[in-house]
């Protein structure tokens, strides 16, 4: 017996993120030449708003930290409601709102809640890799559609049409979406509905960077129907990643078996998260949230102008997110192994497209523009001087 021979074969068959061999290689270069400058990962670079520290602190003065209903606070799902209702103009009944562990957890229950041993689950390539794995991990299959810049890498209602199979349970996409950036048009988004509904399927749409949008306020999907289900987070419009908390919005079939597999699962979302999560929807945390949406837009239209200028083609513009898909063919014919140089002889930080699906992966990478723009500033200068090196 091999030393993993206890290991399941989907633990053997996991894929890693490339990006943590970055990362890794970064630490070991750091003790010599200085710490990376980070365009890698997808995590805000600013504090949670100060109501929601407030919160949290006075949550824990009070010790009143216990357990919750499986699905969330009342109170909590009841402000989630009435945040559609003030934004969106959109009239949820707060049964229908679960919150979970992160958006992470949303989709692992999700998942959990629609897919027997062997049904399909369709995504776009590329896509966020771990969507992949929530599916697999409950014994679904992933079957991908390749995307390009042509649907600014979302998939069309045709497409969902064609790839459809027998065994086929949901479609799963993001707007705005990660690695791109890109969202769904009103029109794309009522065509794959429809498309889905006459398939006898369900739309799962993860909406996570909802609130970092450039321009405009678009709604919600869950305007679509009550059959959309609808995963969100606190953690990329309030920067509260590390809270690990997020939530649905689901059927109101659903909610039931939601209730249940929580219980079974984790019981309950962390109970000092969900009475911090309670002041992010005051006027002074969701004018904090606006005010990192407007840098967020800053710093990315610096980023990806410069880089353009540097030979990274952006074949579609992003929309919302913090993140840039960027074509680097121009610039080598394995996106892996610049990424690797870039890491190694400039200390930048980028991420390869392999960690994003398998269609034209080695011609991509995806930059992030969370970090300061003095910081994005440098990390140019250190590309460009790399460039001029001859050693891309």
């Amino acid at each position: 017996m091999t030393s993993n021979a206890f290991l399941s074969v989907r633990a053997e068959q996991t894929r890693p993120f490339y990006v943590m061999e970055l990362l890794a290689r970064a630490a070991a270069r750091a003790a010599q030449s200085g710490p990376a400058i980070s365009m890698v990962v997808g995590e805000p670079d600013f504090p949670p708003p100060a109501p929601v520290i407030r919160a949290a602190q006075a949550a824990l003065s009070k010790g009143d930290i216990h357990y919750t209903h499986a699905l969330g606070m009342p109170e909590l799902r009841q402000a989630i409601a009435e945040d559609y209702a003030r934004r969106d103009g959109l009239l949820i009944d707060p049964e229908r709102i679960a919150v979970t562990a992160g958006a992470s957890g949303g989709l692992l229950l999700t998942m959990a809640a629609i897919l027997n041993p062997g049904d399909e689950v369709l995504m776009p390539d590329p896509s966020y890799p771990c969507n992949r794995q929530f599916v697999t991990a409950m014994g679904g299959v992933v079957r991908t559609i390749a995307v390009d810049a042509t649907t600014a890498f979302q998939p069309t209602a045709d497409q969902v049409r064609q790839f459809w199979g027998p065994k086929t349970k949901a479609l799963l996409v993001a707007s705005p979406a990660n690695p791109t950036g890109t969202m769904l048009s009103h029109a794309s988004a009522v065509s794959l509905a429809q498309a889905v509904r006459e398939l006898g399927g369900v739309m799962v749409v993860d909406e996570i960077y909802q609130r970092v949008v450039f321009e405009g306020a678009p709604k919600s999907l869950v305007s679509l129907g009550e059959d959309i289900i609808s995963v969100n987070s606190f953690s990329k419009t309030f920067s509260m990643t590390g809270w690990r908390l997020g939530w649905l919005v689901l059927p109101p079939q659903m909610s039931g078996a939601l209730e249940r597999l929580s219980q079974n699962l984790y019981i309950s979302a962390s109970s000092l998260a969900q009475r911090a999560a309670l002041a992010a929807f005051e006027p002074e945390s969701l004018a904090v949230a606006e005010d990192y949406r407007r840098r967020f837009t800053e710093q990315g239209r610096y980023l990806l102008t410069a880089l353009k200028q540097l030979g990274f083609a952006l074949p579609s513009a992003p929309q919302g997110a913090f993140y840039g898909y960027c074509d680097v063919s121009g610039l080598t014919d394995d996106s892996y192994q610049f990424c690797l140089d870039l890491c190694d002889h400039a200390g930048v930080l980028m991420a390869p497209g392999r960690d994003f699906g398998e269609h034209h992966g080695d011609r991509f990478v995806r930059v992030s523009y969370t970090k300061p723009l003095d910081l994005l500033q440098e990390g140019v200068a250190r590309v460009q001087r790399f460039l001029k090196s001859g050693q891309a």
